[in-house]
């Protein structure tokens, strides 16, 4: 592939496995890229995956969804990150560390390769090196000729380091454009509050944009001082995918729709998703 990029999704790549032994594509800049480009979105992921099977697998099905992989690497020596059950309660959920956490700041395309949107996962901020890639990524956003969007994930973040949560969100908070997150997230960070106060607290912290989703699928956007409110459909059933909703929000912004009209389009694609991490191009085949 040459030329630019709509998308430069960068962070944590990994399998999940059920309790039934089902494997699909895991970590949220994987999800969040492999729906970027079912949405039509010219998509790079810059991640690393071990040399073995499940990263043979993960490589395949992103490819097949033609997934821009020239900066998805290979660790030798190192597995692929497993997660067990990563959207249960924490007294269920479990991680296999991988590949993915040692992605470095040098391994980052150089700035030359322009993209419109640069989207990070938070998961990703949780230990060095890949948190200064992290941090490295948005901070570079301007200078691929873009933006920079972050997806939260607070609550994986305070699972493996509550102590360091709040600190190392707040600078990749700062450096964004854009974040996206659940309610779940803003819990974390800020307790039982009204998710209202929570997109205001985010916005005073520096993006332009917050959006927040519920369980049952509506969101709130805050965008000029304003908070919007989408609702969900009354009778449809909750989203599948954590992932689906934020990714069609950004590819709409990427393709220059208003944000509230991105925001409403992306509860109807949240709930096109039959099931989790399986992007709907990939659906048809299945």
């Amino acid at each position: 592939m040459s030329g630019a990029l709509d998308w430069l999704a960068v962070g944590d790549v990994g399998e999940e496995r059920s309790a039934d032994d089902q494997r699909i594509l895991g970590g949220g800049a994987a999800r969040l890229a492999a729906h970027a480009a079912a949405l039509g979105a010219r998509t790079a992921l810059v991640a690393k995956l071990g040399d073995d099977e499940a990263g043979r697998r993960i490589h395949e099905g992103l490819d097949r969804l033609r997934v821009d992989l020239r900066w998805l690497r290979r660790a030798a020596g190192l597995r692929t990150t497993v997660w067990h059950d990563p959207d249960g309660g924490a007294a269920v959920r479990r991680v296999e560390r991988g590949a993915d956490l040692a992605l470095r700041l040098d391994e980052l395309p150089p700035v030359s390769v322009s993209a419109a949107l640069t989207v990070v996962s938070g998961y990703s901020l949780s230990v060095e090196p890949a948190r200064s890639a992290a941090l490295g990524a948005l901070t570079n956003a301007r200078a691929r000729g873009g933006r920079a969007a972050l997806l939260l994930d607070a609550q994986l973040l305070w699972w493996t380091n509550a102590r360091m949560t709040r600190r190392v969100l707040e600078p990749a908070i700062a450096a964004s454009d854009s974040v996206a997150l659940q309610e779940a997230d803003a819990r974390i960070l800020f307790g039982p509050i009204d998710s209202r106060q929570a997109v205001r607290l985010l916005a005073d912290m520096g993006p332009r944009l917050v959006y927040l989703a519920a369980p049952d699928g509506s969101v709130l956007l805050r965008e000029g001082g304003r908070v919007i409110a989408y609702p969900a459909g009354s009778g449809e059933a909750a989203p599948r995918d954590r992932y689906a909703g934020a990714a069609a929000f950004w590819v709409g912004l990427t393709k220059r729709t208003a944000p509230r009209k991105a925001a409403a389009d992306s509860i109807r694609y949240a709930r096109s998703v039959r099931r989790a991490g399986t992007p709907r191009q990939l659906q048809a085949s299945l």
